[in-house]
């Protein structure tokens, strides 16, 4: 079973994904784990079994995750992101920032308006997948009807 490691879930954008997630039953199918950049060793969400929140600045404790889930900001990303690649971590990141999304090996996530992009990316073993500028993806989001 997959692993999915939640970072920055307490925050505006977080905890909306995962009052959405809950309330949706998108936690079936794979083990969430919950990272706090503030709260470590202290109890996790509801969603997540209650297990204790680890370190979201421990890379080893990330690198055992298969997906990172991140609405915790640029900076966390800046941060963490290229010391967990250079781990060796072979996993997919999905962050909610900005700071990857001009990468070469970012693909923005914008479904269903790319969605054809997300899946020839997938495919081709894109591992960064990052959100679109807010208001220019509700703008795409209008057009694409």
């Amino acid at each position: 079973m997959r692993t999915v490691g939640f970072v920055g879930w307490r925050g505006m954008v977080g905890s909306v994904l995962l009052d959405r997630m809950a309330s949706e039953g998108d936690f079936e199918g794979y083990d969430p784990v919950f990272f706090s950049t503030s709260q470590a060793g202290q109890p996790g969400p509801d969603v997540g079994g209650g297990a204790p929140l680890r370190d979201a600045t421990d890379v080893a404790a990330l690198a055992e995750t298969d997906i990172v889930v991140t609405c915790q900001g640029g900076d966390y990303t800046k941060s963490v992101h290229g010391a967990l690649r250079k781990s060796g971590w072979n996993g997919y990141w999905i962050d909610a920032a900005s700071a990857l999304r001009m990468n070469d090996s970012s693909v923005v996530i914008l479904d269903p308006v790319n969605r054809r992009v997300i899946d020839r990316a997938v495919d081709a073993g894109t591992k960064d997948f990052i959100g679109g500028n807010c208001t220019v993806s509700l703008m795409l989001m209008g057009l694409q009807g």
